[in-house]
């Protein structure tokens, strides 16, 4: 429904005669009412200098200005409508009403349904206001709505976005921080800011900026595994007598509902939660609880643009990296200004309070000042033009509705640069002061309250097993049902405990509740007061924190196994022979493994090797390094390699693994019997048989060069290989998936090439390529497999000489499968399948590509989440 009344669109001349002669009334104006200065800063105007005399020169330049910049402006940007029901447009002006009344957007706000339509498609979606300052809604229309699509559909990647007045952000500002990111080669997420035009209701909004929410699609986009965001709450607060501030914050997670339906993600919540309140309790020092490399490169960006706004408690987003079970800095609301009185201010980040504590961490520190070096060592010769090039080319997107805005003065950041790296002792930067009370009321001490699940433990005491519930909340928390879970993940219903809930445990109060002790884990559903009931998982005898991925303090589990590793400096050095091993080993930080040629380590069911650091099996083709299981047991936990940084390189070579399992160690539970995480991984003749885990060979974030890896009875997915870039020469996997369905290699965000690889029996799919991947292979021959090649969510497959014969469904396909990424494309030339009936089994969902041997194939109609539910489902082991 429209709510606006028609009217003839004017022409570009008009429109531009009517801003400027606003302008011209806001010049005359100056010092002008509220109104106009919020018109000004709408149409871009952002004063840099803080004398009315400077403003007024700078605004006569910008209007005399503002015609070239209006009629160059880009003009075809996306066009996004969204058009909402009228009964449920009043909700939402009642909402803007409310927060006018109120000073601030309630945080109790309307969600209203609404279509969105872009290009040719409508979108069912849920629309709400978006932000908590009246900055989102304080003009007459370009309010900040909160948008969420339906049915797991997206735009520009993302399912939830916000649609903001660029006015709201400072303009380009948050694009030119994370360019800024990007040009440093710093990788931090940084979410999308898009300039589109939007209509609502009928109503031209002008230009807006897509803004891309905290969610799963940001991680995803930005080449970050399945994971969680998290931030932290404010509890309370107090101010003693001489004025100092502390706050009780609390951390929680973004999204809880989703994360706590998903058993994996459940759990990486409680280690997430548990990491964030051990810092700011002060029992975990900073590069503990986050990515020291990432978290100094943040704050030193944060000093270098002056962006304090990204360091107020409440602006902190940090995103879980399951892998390595630490969280890293999200860009979030760094609020850069063009203003020369704000953009100069000694370094921020030593002034807030939860960035001091991270600096005081000499890891973090020692990164922070690696990447200061790097940005005022490549300021002018690098980071500035490229900032200059982009900064013009981007506001030509914002200027048909903001012809007053300018490019930033880079000028002021070799000033603040130049500061930064002298300690502002001349006499020019020893005026620039530290961040102002007048921006920002800071804290100057902090506290942390735990969430309720993270206080109760489910344990088992004189034969029995008790849940003992502590209610750390401030209102009171009902248990309304209990369900058990045993070893072999059988579920208990429990009846009779269940007869006797729900029952309320007050603040402060505990409750032990006896459990049947053959249960292993229970999934109870909890509500606090004022709250949905929610599902959550304890599992038994099992702390948040009970086990995370860290460097060992000391150099071995037992005293046992000294004489055939011997320690030397930062090395560890088996003897060759054969051993056996009856525990977890763990080496300390920054330790260089070697096993030698003619060495068989045997390892009991719960035991295991991690390194951290540098691995080096030197095997040879007449003496391999075998690691596998002893005698007595059906599986062992697998290695685990975590390099010191992507330059490590491990170099294994004649390794024969077997029966391996990935380690169930507390709640950290990796997917991989075998794990490599960052660096270079280079293996030479690597055969890995019987593996009892979701993944057989798992590599994350590395640059790999295979030569001859063999892959042989794989419980499920044979190699995985996540945000990976490299080679793969002479492999063969065989009888891949037979339990629960997996494929043969299965890649996402990477690029890869894939030659002289064969194929025989393969539940699933043979090759897979996600998320952004793009492959090369060739020389590769499919047998008896369910689905041959396949790229999918924005890949590319260029694949040469391929051979495929015993196909079960499909040879080739190319589809999208999360719309977040889009339509895939594979080319695929001197292709030979033997099938009788290989002309159906080559399919293209609609939007993708497929060209065979010269020829397209004619997409269709593909239902994708049918697919995964038939024919392609699976049943992975937990």
């Amino acid at each position: 429904m429209r709510l606006d009344t028609a009217n003839p669109p004017q022409s570009r001349a008009e429109h531009l005669k009517l801003v400027l002669s606003l302008m011209l009334l806001a010049v005359l104006l100056l010092p002008s009412t509220g109104a106009v200065k919020r018109f000004l800063v709408d149409k871009g105007f952002v004063a840099t200098k803080l004398s009315s005399k400077e403003k007024a020169m700078q605004l006569a330049a910008n209007v005399i200005a503002s015609p070239y910049s209006y009629f160059t402006a880009k003009t075809d940007l996306p066009l996004i409508k969204v058009d909402i029901k009228y009964q449920d447009w009043l909700q939402l002006e009642e909402d803007r009403r409310s927060a006018f009344e109120r000073g601030i957007i309630p945080e109790n706000r309307s969600q209203v349904t609404g279509s969105v339509y872009f290009g040719k498609e409508k979108y069912a979606a849920k629309v709400r206001l978006q932000g908590d300052m009246l900055d989102h809604v304080n003009k007459a229309d370009r309010w900040s709505l909160k948008v969420e699509l339906k049915k797991k559909q997206a735009m520009f990647g993302s399912r939830k976005f916000a649609l903001v007045a660029p006015s709201v952000r400072v303009n380009q500002g948050p694009n030119l921080f994370a360019k800024s990111l990007a040009v440093s080669g710093f990788d931090i997420i940084s979410p999308k800011n898009i300039p589109v035009k939007l209509v609502v209701n009928g109503a031209d909004w002008g230009v807006m900026l897509f803004e891309q929410a905290f969610s799963q699609d940001l991680l995803a986009v930005n080449n970050r595994t399945e994971g969680l965001i998290t931030r932290l709450d404010l509890l309370a607060e107090s101010t003693n007598s001489k004025g100092e501030v502390t706050r009780t914050l609390k951390p929680r997670v973004l999204q809880q509902k989703t994360i706590l339906a998903n058993q994996a993600l459940a759990n990486q919540r409680q280690i997430a939660l548990a990491l964030l309140d051990d810092f700011l309790t002060g029992k975990r020092p900073a590069s503990d609880v986050f990515d020291a490399a990432r978290l100094g490169q943040y704050l030193a960006m944060v000093d270098l643009w002056g962006a304090w706004h990204a360091l107020t408690w409440n602006n902190w987003r940090w995103y879980y990296n399951p892998h390595i079970a630490k969280l890293e800095p999200i860009q979030s609301d760094v609020a850069v200004t063009p203003a020369e009185h704000i953009w100069l201010m000694k370094p921020p980040s030593h002034r807030f309070a939860l960035s001091k504590a991270m600096l005081s961490d000499n890891q973090v520190k020692a990164h922070y000042l690696a990447a200061k070096q790097q940005l005022v060592t490549t300021l002018e010769s690098k980071l500035i033009p490229e900032l200059e090039r982009y900064d013009k080319a981007f506001i030509k997107s914002l200027h048909q509705d903001s012809p007053l805005l300018a490019p930033f003065d880079y000028h002021v950041m070799k000033q603040q640069a130049d500061c930064w790296q002298n300690n502002y002792l001349s006499t020019q930067c020893s005026k620039i002061a530290e961040v102002s009370s007048e921006l920002h009321k800071q804290m100057d001490n902090y506290q942390a309250k735990a969430n309720w699940d993270l206080h109760s433990r489910l344990n088992e005491h004189n034969g029995e097993l008790v849940w003992h519930v502590t209610n750390s909340e401030a209102v009171p928390l009902t248990i309304n049902s209990i369900e058990g879970i045993t070893k072999r993940q059988e579920i208990a219903l429990l009846e009779q405990i269940n007869d006797e809930l729900p029952v309320s445990i007050v603040p402060g109060e505990t409750l032990a509740l006896n459990l049947p002790a053959r249960l292993s884990a229970i999934s109870a559903r909890v509500a606090l007061k004022g709250k949905k009931s929610e599902a959550y998982y304890f599992q038994k005898e099992t702390a948040p924190l009970s086990f995370i991925p860290r460097g060992g303090m000391k150099p071995f589990v037992s005293e046992q196994y000294r004489h055939f590793i011997a320690q030397e400096g930062n090395q560890w050095r088996f003897k060759a022979g054969e051993w056996e091993i009856n525990d977890y080993l763990v080496t300390p930080a920054n330790t260089d493994v070697m096993i030698p040629a003619g060495t068989t380590l045997k390892f009991a069911r719960d035991a295991g090797l991690m390194v951290f650091g540098k691995f080096n099996s030197q095997g040879t083709a007449t003496a391999p390094v075998v690691m596998t299981r002893q005698q007595n047991t059906s599986k062992w936990s697998g290695l685990s390699v975590f390099a010191n940084d992507e330059n490590t390189s491990h170099q294994v070579d004649h390794l024969h693994i077997s029966y391996a399992s990935s380690p169930k160690l507390g709640l950290w539970k990796p997917r991989g019997a075998i794990y490599f995480v960052k660096g270079n991984v280079n293996m030479n003749t690597v055969k890995i048989t019987d593996n009892q885990s979701e993944d057989g060979l798992n590599i994350i974030n590395a640059n790999v060069n295979i030569y001859d890896l063999t892959i042989k009875n794989a419980l499920s997915d044979a190699f995985d290989c996540d945000f990976c870039t490299g080679v793969l020469d002479t492999s063969e996997f065989t009888n891949i998936g037979f339990r629960s369905g997996g494929d043969g290699i299965d890649v996402s965000g990477s690029t890869l090439t894939v030659k002289h690889a064969k194929f025989n029996s393969v539940r699933d799919k043979a090759i897979s390529a996600g998320e952004q991947s793009q492959l090369i292979v060739s020389d590769t021959h499919f047998n008896d497999v369910n689905f041959g090649l396949v790229a999918k969510d924005n890949s590319l497959i260029e694949a040469h000489h391929v051979r495929a014969s015993n196909i079960q469904h499909k040879a080739l396909m190319s589809y999208s499968k999360k719309r977040i990424f889009g339509p895939a494309v594979m080319r695929v030339t001197d292709y030979v399948c033997t099938d009788s009936d290989c002309n159906i089994k080559q399919t293209a969902e609609l939007g993708s590509e497929l060209l065979v041997n010269g020829l397209t194939i004619r997409t269709e109609a593909l239902d994708v989440k049918n697919l995964y539910n038939t024919v392609m489902k699976s049943d992975k082991p937990k």
